[in-house]
């Protein structure tokens, strides 16, 4: 009997949620729904952290988060208001506040962003300089290997000599 309860409770949840959701939906102009998608694909799902809304499974948590990021483009907020209105919003597990780690990509306008953008760009320069020394340390090792003509008589003479002597 429980069990029956607690199905028709979830089945209640997710058709208020998907009511909800295409309420708002049709609220939205086309650049704000083109705002919303953008949205889904740069705020990590709450649930699991285990990639974007956009791309995450159908759940309580992210289908909540959907509903807010058209909410909140409806009352005419910005996307950078609605990435803060994410970042302030606290974990229910932990008590503190998300902040940047909900954010799919660092904000490059933040230090963290500048940071982290600035790394990719530096390890990127340092492995073409890697690459562009050890292109030169092997074509001078090619240039200064000696040919097998170089090789003088007496020296062949004595190869030979040897060779002969083994068998």
């Amino acid at each position: 009997m429980k069990t029956m309860i607690m199905i028709l409770l979830l089945v209640f949840v997710s058709l208020t949620s998907a009511q909800n959701y295409e309420f708002y939906n049709k609220k939205l102009t086309a650049e704000q729904k083109e705002q919303a998608i953008y949205l889904e694909k740069n705020l990590m799902a709450t649930c699991c952290f285990g990639g974007p809304i956009y791309m995450h499974g159908k759940n309580q948590r992210t289908e909540e988060a959907k509903i807010t990021i058209r909410r909140l483009l409806i009352e005419g907020k910005t996307i950078d208001e609605v990435l803060d209105h994410f970042r302030n919003s606290i974990d229910p597990r932990t008590g503190t506040p998300y902040g940047n780690r909900i954010l799919a990509s660092p904000k490059a306008s933040e230090t963290v962003g500048r940071v982290s953008y600035l790394m990719v760009v530096g390890f990127a320069i340092i492995g073409l300089v890697l690459l562009a020394l050890a292109v030169k340390k092997l074509r001078f090792q090619k240039e200064n290997q000696k040919p097998l003509e170089t090789i003088s008589d007496d020296t062949l003479h004595k190869i030979e000599s040897e060779l002969s002597d083994l068998n």
